[in-house]
């Protein structure tokens, strides 16, 4: 089996001692049952990832002292993904699985259909962490504060461009549009779709640009999985 791998915010640099503590060290000590000398690595986006062992601690406390660089650090470019709250089971899979599918930022938004309650920022944040921590990234996304989407609109940047998922509304394949603009926010609707307010509103915004799904009726998260992978094709084809 691999060493563990977990992401820190500390400083990492050779012969550096790096305290863990809390859910951290109970999961080294207790969970994986690992014992002084294991190998251990840690990572987080200023610094890379780097290789180190478990050199003293107890059940609620280790320390890792840090050997070599394993990897520098490096961008890792992705999209935001603004989304209406789902279910929280169905919530939980659509977080882990953008953050593997190359998410730089999740940025919820409160919609009028929305039938999901907001949830909290920072359990969404703690699965954005597993999740990278999993999938070998070095970094891990940003989740924001649930808000209200037209206080969302006032305060994005204008200049950045708008990919808009709508039911059965037309426009451009995503996966073109993503080619044509691969810094854009990714915007998908709640369960039961934008009002036609909202639609109204997002249409008459400069730079927003309507893309299609496809012919079927996706549910949420199932739209919100597509847009990221078109995203990736639009990246990784020529």
């Amino acid at each position: 089996m691999s060493p563990p791998r977990l992401h820190v915010p500390d400083e990492l640099a050779a012969g550096r001692m790096v305290p863990l503590a809390g859910d951290r060290a109970h999961y080294l000590r207790t969970v994986l049952r690992l014992r002084d000398g294991a190998p251990v690595r840690l990572f987080n986006a200023t610094a890379g990832e780097w290789s180190g062992w478990i050199t003293a601690g107890g059940r609620h406390r280790v320390e890792i002292e840090l050997d070599r660089c394993l990897r520098a650090p490096m961008p890792e470019p992705g999209p935001t993904l603004v989304f209406a709250p789902i279910r929280r089971n169905r919530l939980d899979w659509l977080v882990e699985k953008s953050v593997e599918l190359g998410v730089a930022r999740l940025v919820p938004v409160l919609t009028e259909r929305a039938v999901a309650r907001p949830d909290n920022a920072a359990r969404l944040a703690a699965i954005a962490v597993e999740a990278a921590e999993q999938c070998e990234r070095l970094t891990v996304p940003g989740v924001d504060a649930p808000q209200a989407l037209g206080h969302w609109l006032e305060v994005r940047d204008p200049t950045v461009p708008l990919l808009l998922a709508l039911e059965r509304g037309g426009g451009m394949p995503l996966i073109a549009a993503a080619r044509r603009w691969p810094e854009a926010e990714l915007l998908v609707g709640p369960e039961g779709g934008f009002s036609e307010r909202e639609q109204a509103a997002l249409l008459a915004l400069p730079g927003t640009a309507p893309v299609s799904l496809g012919e079927r009726i996706l549910r949420a998260e199932t739209a919100a999985l597509y847009a990221l992978v078109s995203w990736q094709l639009a990246r990784l084809q020529p």
